[in-house]
């Protein structure tokens, strides 16, 4: 659910307000305001409802003698359409930072999938449980059935929260949203646990973090990236988003899972890799 562009919106109020004062559009950036509508109609970022009302609303005041009873009533349901979508995100508020509004990340959404995820055990590997499975490193076939488990729980999910919403269903953001939600459980899984006193070593395959079921220190998997490229990319914008981060943080390829990582450069050169302890963490599991 997107809301509509603040330019696209405050273009639509001055046209009403145009409509009911003098029953005509203002001719100020006229012609400017008829090419953003346009752009904006080509990015197919509005429901399909909206998207044929600003189509008409557009049209019909291209032509000499509209109907400014018609038009005014699209813009106003228009207008109505928003205010529904802004009220059900309204709802979603976490908290407030400062004066800024903080909004539901995919692990408030998703809490309770994650925990039925994290509870649920694999038959084919012979009772498994699904958070400690690494798709990056098991066998191809395996990683493809877990996927597919992923994928359907996720889409299920997504479609419970969002079947009643305006417009559900009619672009192709739908099919976006589900696979970014399958792709955050598809993170979120791949852990060793019962590993508190091993030593991670430097540039490893984990790192650590609270288990969100269980809430003990276990080592969880890094996000992978295919190339030393779009590893560096990665740590440009973790340098954005941490400016007040002063320590080194660098890309490397990992030797467990052949992709590559970035992380804070490890003060402990001469502690041993995690790789040598592997056997032994999965002995205590």
């Amino acid at each position: 659910m997107r809301v509509m562009e603040i330019e696209i919106k405050n273009i639509l109020t001055s046209w009403e307000s145009s409509l009911v004062r003098y029953g005509k559009i203002d001719s100020w950036n006229y012609s400017e305001n008829l090419t953003t509508l346009g752009r904006y109609l080509r990015s197919n970022e509005s429901t399909l409802e909206e998207h044929y009302l600003i189509k008409y609303i557009r049209d019909s005041i291209i032509g000499v003698n509209f109907n400014v009873k018609s038009v005014l009533k699209a813009i106003q349901k228009l207008m109505n359409l928003e205010a529904v979508k802004e009220k059900e995100l309204t709802s979603m508020l976490v908290k407030m930072d400062g004066n800024r509004v903080v909004l539901n990340g995919q692990d408030v959404r998703f809490k309770k999938e994650t925990e039925k995820i994290f509870k649920e055990k694999l038959k084919f590997k012979k009772g498994m449980l699904l958070r400690n499975f690494d798709i990056e490193t098991e066998a191809p076939h395996d990683s493809k059935k877990v996927r597919r488990i992923v994928e359907k729980r996720m889409c299920q999910a997504y479609h419970r929260m969002h079947k009643k919403d305006e417009g559900y269903k009619t672009s192709n953001r739908e099919k976006y949203w589900m696979d970014r939600a399958t792709a955050f459980q598809l993170y979120n899984i791949g852990q060793k646990e019962k590993a508190r006193n091993t030593r991670r070593g430097e540039s490893t395959h984990w790192k650590w973090k609270k288990d969100p079921i269980t809430h003990e220190l276990v080592l969880k998997k890094k996000m992978g990236y295919k190339n030393e490229e779009a590893a560096q990319k990665a740590i440009a914008q973790w340098q954005i988003n941490h400016p007040y981060d002063s320590r080194e943080i660098t890309a490397y390829k990992c030797n467990y899972c052949n992709k590559w990582h970035i992380g804070h450069r490890s003060k402990f050169l001469n502690h041993p890799s995690i790789d040598s302890m592997i056997p032994q963490m999965q002995a205590c599991c």
